[in-house]
């Protein structure tokens, strides 16, 4: 007789990739100048009083310390043009810096590397961070505000791949 597992993380993998995430470039700076830059598609607003949004990764992730220390966090919202930051963003064994190496950065409030480019900036103060299984929760609360707008879809994330949602054309 054979038994199937209680849970198989590969399934749960894919049945949580059965929903399509936006997907943001996020980067950091801490009080000693390192930075951090990193592709995160677990990203969520909060609160409008006070405005706070979230985002998840991995406690493994070689990001973690840095944002641990960071007095400013941004979040940048990418457009479908943008997979190239958000492929960059995400290659291991660099570290924030060598990810910003080449894309087109300026400093914001607090030095946070801001991506001018990006449709949408949302940029504040870190807050509470909660660990929750070997992810953690990060908390921003949202100071900062910069909307290009722009009739590029933003980038998505749905069944491991980055794909571009579907916009009804306006009437």
């Amino acid at each position: 007789m054979t038994t199937e597992p209680l849970f198989d993380s590969t399934r749960f993998r894919r049945v949580c990739g059965q929903f399509p995430t936006g997907v943001t470039a996020v980067t950091a700076r801490t009080p000693d100048g390192r930075v951090a830059a990193l592709t995160v598609n677990s990203f969520t607003s909060v609160s409008l009083d006070p405005a706070k949004v979230l985002f998840c990764l991995a406690d493994s992730s070689s990001s973690f310390p840095t944002l641990m220390e960071a007095e400013r966090i941004a979040i940048h919202i990418l457009s479908r043009d943008q997979e190239d930051v958000a492929r960059r963003f995400a290659t291991s064994g660099l570290t924030g810096e060598e990810r910003l190496d080449g894309v087109g950065w300026t400093p914001g409030p607090g030095g946070v590397p801001l991506l001018p480019e990006t449709p949408a900036i949302l940029a504040g103060v870190p807050g509470e961070i909660i660990l929750s299984g070997d992810h953690v929760i990060i908390l921003v609360t949202v100071d900062h505000v910069h909307l290009k707008p722009s009739d590029t879809p933003a980038l998505s994330f749905y069944q491991g791949r980055f794909t571009t949602p579907v916009v009804a054309a306006s009437e």
